[in-house]
């Protein structure tokens, strides 16, 4: 099974009330910076980590986006995913800041930042590994033959996120 801990898009959500933050006045300004200093605060995710040793069968940082940890993943594990959109925990913020679905998705889905991890768990083994995970663990699809590459509801799921420069 395709797992991820966290919630997806806040780093999103962060930049764009900091974007709202600077172009305002006043007090609406003042809370729109507060609120994405707030969401910066990323706790590390050490101890899930050490939770999905010995459980996933692979594992990575999103440091660089879902999507594009996906695509990662699969290669060096000669893997494909299938990802549910609906399934994607997507942290609460990015309603504020997104303008709909799609975007909604593509925050969370592409941006980075989010430091969260992505694992393929066993099936048997997802329950205790969310048991273990300080952050949560949810299922968001499946691990599928490489020929299936890497999908978001049955389409390809374009290999975009940070790129480092």
């Amino acid at each position: 099974m395709l797992c991820v801990t966290g919630e997806w898009g806040r780093s999103a959500a962060a930049i764009r009330l900091f974007e709202r933050g600077t172009e305002g006045d006043g007090g609406s300004s003042e809370r729109a910076v507060e609120r994405a200093n707030d969401l910066f605060r990323i706790t590390p995710r050490v101890a899930d980590g050490l939770a999905l040793a010995g459980r996933a069968t692979a594992a990575m940082d999103s440091s660089d986006g879902l999507a594009r940890s996906l695509h990662q993943l699969a290669e060096a594990s000669d893997v494909g995913f299938a990802l549910d959109r609906d399934a994607l925990p997507v942290h609460p913020a990015v309603d504020e800041v997104a303008d709909g679905p799609a975007e909604r998705f593509e925050l969370a889905a592409h941006f980075g930042e989010d430091f969260e991890l992505v694992a393929a768990v066993p099936e048997a083994g997802v329950a205790p590994a969310r048991a273990a995970c300080p952050a949560g663990l949810t299922r968001v699809g499946t691990v599928v033959e490489a020929g299936e590459g890497v999908t978001v509801d049955g389409d390809p799921l374009p290999d975009r996120g940070y790129t480092h420069g």
